[in-house]
């Protein structure tokens, strides 16, 4: 009876392990592409240096480039995406509300420079200019995880802050903003205007983050159209 058994619990037993672990992974997987994984659980070596040698093909003007020092003297969001990349067209409208306040340089991962160029006539381009990061060295420079991957860096070129996953309304009014907002209370001002990056405001157009009122400009962040 017994040496029945034990060539199907051989069998049962290791499969039961491998369906654990899957299901944990793939937990960990979504909640990292809604936003609502804590960023602590992904560290990055990067936090506090400067930003990596970043030089790349302009998607607009292909002979010509584009380099993260250009935007040296003033807080910069860097954000990695795709037109593969479903949850890059998610955090689109975030993104739009985003480049009102602060200057965004956008680095298309391992797309087809055409793909990219319709993706950003179809969701909006909120990116002073896009990089073809081709072949995806650059990503690994920065210790990119996936996309969408967003890094916050301050008027030095030092990152202070990346976030792994798209950029929702929970992820704006709570991690992204407080830090631009702690960027502008030590005086950082944005590339725009030369203005404050926020003001100090827990959202942008002085609406509570939280309380069950839109945090945007009296809109909701993600409204899920074009």
């Amino acid at each position: 009876m017994s040496s029945r058994r034990s060539p199907r619990m051989a069998f049962i037993l290791p499969l039961a392990a491998f369906l654990v672990f899957a299901g944990f992974a793939a937990a960990a997987l979504f909640a990292t592409l809604r936003g609502e994984r804590d960023i602590a659980q992904l560290p990055s070596a990067m936090l506090g240096k400067p930003a990596p040698v970043t030089q790349l093909a302009d998607l607009q003007s292909p002979a010509a480039t584009v380099s993260v020092a250009q935007f040296a003297g003033a807080p910069l969001l860097v954000n990695f995406y795709a037109s593969w990349c479903a949850p890059c067209r998610a955090e689109a409208p975030a993104l739009a509300l985003l480049a009102k306040d602060i200057t965004i340089l956008g680095i298309a991962y391992k797309d087809n420079p055409a793909d990219t160029a319709r993706f950003l006539d179809d969701y909006g381009n909120p990116f002073i200019a896009t990089g073809i990061d081709r072949d995806g060295t650059t990503g690994i420079s920065w210790g990119l995880y996936g996309v969408p991957e967003t890094y916050l860096l301050d008027s030095e070129g030092i990152i202070r802050l990346r976030h792994a996953g798209p950029i929702d309304r929970r992820v704006l009014n709570e991690i992204i903003m407080p830090a631009i907002g702690e960027m502008s209370a030590i005086g950082e001002k944005s590339a725009i205007g030369g203005k404050p990056a926020i003001g100090g405001k827990p959202a942008i157009g002085g609406k509570p983050a939280i309380g069950g009122k839109p945090a945007i400009g009296g809109k909701p962040a993600i409204g899920g159209k074009k």
